[in-house]
């Protein structure tokens, strides 16, 4: 661990890849599409002999998994197989050492050590990890010294996903409030983005990591959208979402919203109004002149509906650049990157919303997930969810082709999708979706490095192994390696468990990037 010095008040608030040119086709595609070939930093490790960059191949990973499977023992076989050269290690804000923490509702721990001394406003009492909390103490330390002899870059991987809100005293009051006046406990709520307790404790954490830890950079991570999409259950597996439990509509939006003539009572009862259709729509029971029409009438006669859904949007982009200048602001060196959440190939709104242009002012890396394998589960997921309200005068074949039209996707039918002949999800004997095509990850990684055009935000996107649906193969796998650098990517994120992902898929990555000749 490093000597921490004196800090600042909470309160205040090179990933590259090798030179394509001598592939043809990849070098035409990535002049095409304008990409940097210069990274922010470079170390002696990140070249080859040549002096020809190295693209980054990272890999998501827990903690805790690594202390359980082996430094040494994961660090010989993810190098081996994938030619890894990145750990992106989760640092989920509410597992780190808190007064009144949980332990047995929280077995997974966090990144590191939370050292109190940076949490000065957090609603909350940080304190030293004891022995044995997590398996963590001198974690770092353990994996430091395996990934710096190695050549591996450390990120600490900053999310906010899926998990269920922790059990530690405080923790609650950083939360959403629901539209009837209920705090959030989970997703798609979560910590709410205007609490100045919760912005504290992500400006504590940068300092906290950068300062105490030889990291090489940050990503944040974020699966979360805004209080129009959550209503309408537009994200995967959201067909039984609760309209009445969207999201924020506590003090500090008010506040907040009021200062730029946003009249929080008129946005309620907007929200009000919405609540009735979408929960009629999943009962089944359509409005008189249809599902579309009916939208459209919400829409015109309350129009504080996408109103709010900007202004939560807004807040997710003022977190995002706080993000980014905190950590520069300790060192300049160091990297940061975004997790885009997998909802960006699946809801027009959503991608609307998370435009890749406004990233080149604050990041030096995006990765987009772009999962084939649980692709194809997902977006008919979607199609479920959306079928009950907006589109519900559709066929859900109907609604599907809609989807690849405006989200440009040439993908399989809804039959053929949720109809997979693939191997069992997760060996469990139950039936197998099929996933998405090669094409789909080129198209959706293109889209990226065209969205950042002619700046230094190098893409990199989330390759997906047996993620959700163990559907995955070693073809499927360099299929979408390939598609990745052909597109103009300049690294991958293998994703998103070791302990799920067959060794022959993993090994495919390695295959695929000698094939290349990009290891």
């Amino acid at each position: 661990m490093k000597n921490v010095p004196a800090l600042s008040s909470p309160d205040s608030n090179s990933i590259s890849r090798r030179d394509f040119v001598r592939t043809a086709s990849v070098a035409a595609t990535a002049v095409a599409a304008g990409v940097a070939f210069r990274p922010s930093v470079t170390r002696a490790a990140e070249t080859g002999a040549a002096g020809a960059l190295k693209p980054m191949i990272g890999f998501q990973a827990e903690v805790t998994y690594l202390l359980q499977y082996g430094i040494e023992k994961f660090l010989d076989d993810v190098q081996t197989r994938a030619n890894v050269n990145a750990l992106l290690l989760h640092s989920n804000l509410f597992e780190a050492s808190w007064s009144g923490l949980d332990k047995a509702a929280n077995p997974r721990g966090n990144f590191a050590a939370g050292h109190p001394q940076y949490y000065g406003n957090v609603g909350m009492k940080p304190q030293p990890l004891a022995a044995g909390d997590f398996n963590l103490p001198d974690a770092m330390e353990k994996i430091t010294a395996q990934t710096r002899k190695r050549g591996i870059k450390v990120f600490s991987w900053v999310a906010e996903d899926n998990r269920a809100q922790p059990k530690i005293k405080g923790m609650d009051e950083l939360y959403e409030i629901d539209l009837h006046g209920r705090r959030t406990e989970g997703h798609p709520g979560g910590p709410c983005l205007n609490n100045p307790y919760f912005r504290n404790l992500v400006s504590a954490q940068v300092e906290d990591y950068i300062r105490s830890y030889d990291v090489d950079g940050l990503q944040r991570g974020s699966e979360r959208q805004g209080p129009f999409g959550n209503a309408l259950g537009a994200w995967h597996h959201g067909a039984k979402s609760d309209p009445g439990r969207t999201s924020c509509f506590c003090s500090y939006c008010a506040a907040k919203a009021a200062k730029q003539g946003i009249d929080i009572e008129r946005v309620k009862k907007a929200y009000l109004a919405l609540e009735p259709y979408v929960r009629d729509g999943r009962a089944g029971k359509r409005p008189r002149d249809g599902y579309y029409v009916e939208f459209w009438r919400l829409l015109l006669r309350y129009p504080e509906l996408l109103v709010w859904e900007t202004f939560w949007s807004d807040s997710m982009r003022e977190m995002q650049r706080e993000f980014y200048a905190k950590a520069k602001s300790i060192r300049p060196s160091v990297e940061i990157g975004f997790h885009i959440w997998h909802n960006i190939a699946f809801n027009p709104m959503y991608r609307a919303e998370q435009d890749y242009q406004p990233y080149t002012e604050y990041s030096d890396f995006l990765k987009p997930v772009v999962y084939d394998n649980p692709a194809g589960e997902r977006m008919t997921s979607l199609v479920d969810s959306l079928n009950q309200n907006i589109f519900g005068d559709l066929t859900k074949q109907q609604l599907l082709d809609f989807e690849y039209s405006v989200m440009d996707l040439k993908e399989k039918s809804y039959a053929e999708i949720v109809h997979g002949t693939s191997r069992p999800a997760n060996g469990s004997g139950g039936r197998s979706y099929e996933r998405f095509s090669a094409d789909y990850v080129y198209r959706e990684t293109k889209r990226a490095v065209e969205g950042v055009a002619g700046s230094k935000v190098r893409i990199c996107p989330g390759l997906g192994i047996d993620v959700q649906d163990k559907n995955s193969t070693p073809e499927s796998v360099r299929e979408a390696v390939q598609a990745i650098f052909r597109a103009g990517g300049v690294g991958l994120v293998i994703s998103t468990s070791h302990a799920a992902m067959r060794p022959e898929n993993l090994s495919s990555v390695g295959a695929t990037l000698r094939e290349l000749k990009l290891a």
